[in-house]
């Protein structure tokens, strides 16, 4: 285990980030005076949040069928199928009411959160029945990952079959965020081809996830009349404060850094009707949601309609418990303009899950012609591969600069540190440390340089070789005493999020898990995400920084660039764009980006969301870029 001493950067660097972005957001927020201002804030979202969809260019025909039937006390529960994509099919079920009021009906879709069994989780069913038998129609579908659509381990929970599939899509430059409001988008399609439904009075409702999701198609969704999310609303410099993450379908990439935040994609939907739900003991922060729910109800006073934003923070934890359910129903037969029999939900009954399958042996993988979802991801990695043309060196790095949003590149100031040695069998190495601010103020790396019996205070002129040691996880342990031959100099640079700047933050396991799909090389790279950046540039851009301190002191001006695992990513990228690398030794290099995109189901410590650069496969892959550089003169070996 790594001695962490910067276990805090990534944190306070995301931390006073955020903090920055919300301070001149509301700046924004409280300039807003009148319907004027509040309508060209709205215009101005709305156009941001959509221009960061991702849809394909023709909706397929969506084949429906109805594969069976249930009847309840007031209702009635058809089995559906249908296409989203093809040869990717959603279970759903479609609640009515077995004696209508009226007629066309009011109609609900309703997204799921991240329950196990998708929409046969027992607070979805009971939403489900009572609102039929108040006399809406409501579809209620699987998520991809959940209920009869899981697409791996079935023990694997729906967070992390979702971060699977997000980092496939990431590497092809598609996201599952787009990919999730598709789904629902396709889901709305169909309810609204169903003769029974009135087209004008159609809402969406959805719970954690879904309450995301539901967030997500308040802004792109212009067919939906009401909005009801519950369970999720907090502004994402809460999430970030208190270290929550979230996974990929929750990510808008860039949205941070177009000045959004999440209140903005519910901001979108106004003046709609719309109903916030959420709970005082709920993970997501509940001053997220009252900060939410003061934005939203100052754009409705703006608007001149008030009256159409409601809200409740009931006493519960995460979920929607029966007195959100309730007002639910309230809410939602009011805007629909029928009778709210019963202000009480009562005794509901629920159908087990195998009841309320709509695929054989509730597998929609099973079905005819239904595709996996990596066969997707496989197809665009072939498509992309043909399109791409090898590259001379100047272009590739061009090209890789303008993806990773590497810009100027400058010696970092940096903090000398007070020396370590690292003993191991009675054997010790001193270890000269430096602390280098590749962020503004912000120490977020530590390179070392190793001797038996020197410590060095200064980047002093070196006769022999210099060598810069990239780890895999902690270049101190890995490099194990390694003195360098007289003469030469061995540095070693733990980047962001490595080895003595290992965070201590958003860990969820008894014992600290790199790989943790929900954990730190996840977490920041996801952050990194909502400013449209990428960890894996940053890293690179860690190690493009110690190169100008050590580079220059390099007997030749030249440096050799050493990495281990996932350590070699980070120096291949580096030596495709810095003139200083000389040549590269790399131990484990991981074989391409195009496999973890292509195969079933990539280990979660080989594909961590770290060493994907987004839509790196529309450039190069790993053989192409070893390939380059070659050509280039460069001086490679692979172990």
């Amino acid at each position: 285990m790594p001695s962490i001493t910067f276990g805090n950067a990534l944190q306070n660097y995301f931390t006073n980030r955020f903090r920055r972005h919300s301070a001149a957001r509301k700046k924004h927020i409280d300039a807003l005076k009148n319907k004027a201002d509040a309508e060209k804030y709205i215009f101005s979202v709305r156009k941001k949040i959509r221009s960061i969809l991702q849809f394909p260019r023709e909706k397929s025909p969506l084949l429906p069928q109805i594969t069976g039937k249930l009847t309840f006390p007031g209702g009635i529960i058809e089995k559906v199928l249908f296409r989203s994509r093809p040869g990717f099919t959603v279970s759903a079920n479609f609640y009515l009411p077995d004696a209508p009021v009226v007629s066309p009906l009011p109609a609900i879709l309703y997204l799921c959160g991240h329950a196990h069994n998708g929409k046969s989780s027992t607070m979805y069913q009971k939403f489900c029945r009572s609102l039929a038998k108040r006399g809406f129609a409501v579809l209620i579908v699987d998520p991809i990952g959940q209920g009869e659509r899981k697409q791996f381990d079935p023990q694997y929970p729906p967070t992390r079959q979702h971060n699977i599939m997000g980092k496939q899509l990431h590497l092809t430059g598609e996201t599952l965020f787009s990919w999730r409001i598709y789904d629902a988008v396709r889901s709305m399609d169909y309810l609204l081809e169903r003769p029974e439904v009135d087209p004008f009075r159609v809402g969406i409702c959805g719970e954690s996830g879904g309450g995301t999701l539901t967030t997500w198609m308040a802004a792109v969704e212009d067919r939906a009349a009401w909005i009801v999310p519950s369970s999720v609303a907090t502004t994402w410099l809460r999430n970030v404060e208190n270290e929550v993450a979230v996974d990929t379908e929750q990510i808008p990439p860039g949205a941070a850094a177009m000045g959004l935040e999440f209140a903005d994609f519910l901001i979108a939907a106004a003046p709609k009707p719309m109903l916030l739900l959420g709970g005082k003991r709920d993970f997501f922060d509940p001053r997220g949601f009252a900060e939410i729910e003061a934005e939203l109800r100052k754009i409705y006073t703006l608007l001149g309609k008030a009256e159409a934003f409601d809200y409740m923070i009931g006493e519960d934890h995460h979920g929607i418990y029966q007195p959100l359910r309730e007002k639910g129903y309230e809410f939602l037969c009011h805007c629909a303009g029928v009778p709210n029999f019963c202000t009480e939900e009562g005794e509901v009954p629920v159908c087990t899950e195998e009841e309320l399958y709509a695929a054989p042996d509730g597998r929609v993988l099973a079905l005819p012609c239904e595709r996996k979802f990596h066969e997707y991801t496989a197809e665009r990695c072939r498509k992309l591969k043909v399109k791409r043309k090898a590259l001379p060196l100047e272009l590739l790095r061009l090209r890789l600069k303008k993806l990773m949003g590497i810009k100027e590149i400058t010696a970092p100031e940096y903090r000398k540190l007070s020396y370590r040695y690292y003993t191991s069998k009675g054997e010790f190495q001193n270890y000269t440390r430096f602390g280098l601010e590749t962020e503004s103020g912000e120490v977020m790396c530590v390179l070392h340089r190793s001797a038996k019996k020197a410590l060095f205070y200064l980047f002093e002129q070196i006769s022999g070789e210099t060598c810069l040691y990239i780890p895999h996880e902690d270049s101190v342990s890995e490099l194990d005493l390694r003195e360098p031959p007289p003469g030469d100099a061995l540095y070693s640079l733990d980047c962001r999020g490595v080895g003595e700047c290992i965070s201590t933050a958003c860990d969820q396991m008894p014992e600290l898990d790199l790989y943790y799909y929900y954990g730190v090389n996840y977490h920041f790279p996801a952050l990194h995400l909502l400013w449209g950046e990428d960890m894996c540039g940053k890293r690179v851009m860690d190690i493009l920084g110690a190169l100008e301190l050590i580079a220059p002191v390099s007997s030749t001006g030249k440096v050799v660039l050493e990495a281990k695992g996932h350590g070699c990513i980070y120096a291949l990228l580096t030596a495709v764009i810095s003139p200083f690398v000389s040549e590269l030794r790399l131990e484990g290099l991981p074989c391409s980006w195009g496999e973890i995109a292509s195969i079933h189901c990539p280990k979660d410590e080989d594909s961590p969301l770290s060493i994907l650069p987004r839509d790196i496969l529309s450039v190069t892959d790993i053989p192409e870029i070893i390939e380059t550089l070659k050509k280039a003169g460069m001086k490679i070996s692979v172990s």
